[in-house]
């Protein structure tokens, strides 16, 4: 068993296996200069690598040396690597939290507990690794509510259970046996824990390294799902989560098209920046007032839908009405001049499986009455008043068809 878990090959192998990861991570970081990441991921390697080969060593090594110096680049490599996903998530790089453990380590060492006695010194270096691993795990947890990324948990978990791991070895030098006998033996249980030691390492880098593909993936996928401006989701998506609403929805649903009033007045006036700025408030102020469970979308320039299950017409207009006076009242900052208003057409779905073709077409009828009636309110989309408007416009625009009508039906008669 010994033989086995050779302490020092252990270490030796570790640092062999560091060495490569370091080596493999400045590769990255020059063709990847403008990381934030790669840098402390390189300096956590190099650290570690050389306190592995200087604590395997402690036989031919001053004390001072392989494990003073040995085991305080041991803690800073840990603190580099949380302050490494600190940056991963886009946090403020603090390398002074990084190597307050080990400068704190290097200022125990010179007292005589750390001096005379190896399970002093095996606990306290527990008890500053573990708290960087759970710092880093913290970190790792910290955005998974706003990034929802699988292998997150991987990450956290390797970190925890290393840092478990090390504050086991507070209790075991203490009560069981120190690391080291005094002639030089290496206890079975500390060789188990740097093997173990070892490997989770190991487990955190490459989960490190799947979080990060994942997140590329998860932003492309955004991307292509969400309107870059508003962050809303953009018509495809719309299309496609609305047509699965209606089609598993009891109780029908009722649809909101929205569109700003006189949009290209407000850019030619204001200018296309001002123009966005009023696109993110009309979108942040609706968005607000959105409940679990609805469906808000851009699915134009000013153009924006709202489908909401299990909502009547009547329901829909008196939401409606609420939203348009909360877009009237908007104040845009910076440009206190600039006002806003919205015209919105509902249509209501009264049953399960209504196409939403059918209901975009019916709104934007609902949403033009609106704009026909001057604009800054909420029309419903009725069949029989549409009809009757068109039959009354008809009859403005060419009074002469109808008499034609009206004697053809005379004959008929």
């Amino acid at each position: 068993m010994d033989q086995t878990l050779h302490l020092p090959t252990l270490m030796v192998v570790h640092a062999l296996i560091t060495l490569i990861s370091t080596v493999v991570t400045i590769y990255m970081w020059l063709r990847y200069r403008g990381s934030r990441v790669l840098p402390l991921l390189v300096a956590a390697g190099v650290a570690g690598c050389v306190a592995m080969l200087l604590h395997a060593s402690r036989e031919t090594l001053p004390l001072t040396v392989s494990s003073g110096v040995g085991l305080c680049l041991g803690i800073l490599a840990v603190g580099l690597f949380w302050q490494a996903v600190v940056a991963f998530e886009g946090g403020r790089v603090s390398i002074p939290k990084a190597s307050a453990g080990a400068l704190v380590w290097m200022l125990l060492w010179f007292t005589p507990p750390l001096q005379h006695s190896v399970e002093a010194r095996t606990a306290t270096l527990g008890l500053f690794v573990a708290a960087y691993c759970f710092l880093t795990a913290r970190e790792t947890l910290a955005r998974a509510k706003h990034e929802p990324l699988p292998s997150r948990t991987v990450a956290a978990v390797a970190n925890m259970l290393r840092g478990f791991l090390w504050l086991a070895a507070v209790p075991l030098s203490i009560f069981v046996a120190p690391p080291y006998a005094a002639d030089g033996a290496t206890a079975h249980w500390f060789a188990y824990i740097a093997l173990a030691n070892s490997m989770l390492i190991v487990l955190s880098l490459v989960s490190l390294l799947i979080v990060a593909k994942e997140r590329d993936e998860w932003r492309y996928r955004l991307a292509s799902e969400r309107d870059p401006l508003t962050n809303l989701a953009n018509r495809r998506t719309f299309v496609t989560e609305a047509n699965e609403i209606l089609r598993q929805t009891e109780g029908g649903a009722s649809l909101l098209l929205f569109d700003i009033d006189h949009f290209k007045t407000v850019n030619d006036t204001y200018g296309h920046a001002a123009g966005d700025q009023a696109l993110l408030a009309f979108s942040r102020a609706i968005d607000q007032r959105m409940p679990k469970g609805w469906l808000f979308a851009r699915i134009g320039g000013e153009e924006f839908a709202c489908l909401m299950p299990r909502m009547s017409a009547q329901q829909a207009i008196a939401v409606a009405e609420n939203l348009r006076l909360a877009i009237a009242d908007m104040v845009m900052p910076g440009v206190e001049t600039l006002r806003v208003t919205v015209s919105i057409g509902i249509c209501e779905a009264p049953e399960r499986g209504t196409g939403l073709d059918t209901l975009l077409a019916s709104a934007d009828a609902a949403l033009y009455r609106a704009k026909a009636d001057g604009r800054n309110c909420v029309r419903l989309y009725e069949p029989s008043a549409l009809l009757s408007e068109a039959g009354q416009a008809l009859v403005v625009a060419d009074p002469m068809p109808r008499r034609g009508l009206v004697r053809m039906g005379r004959r008929i008669a």
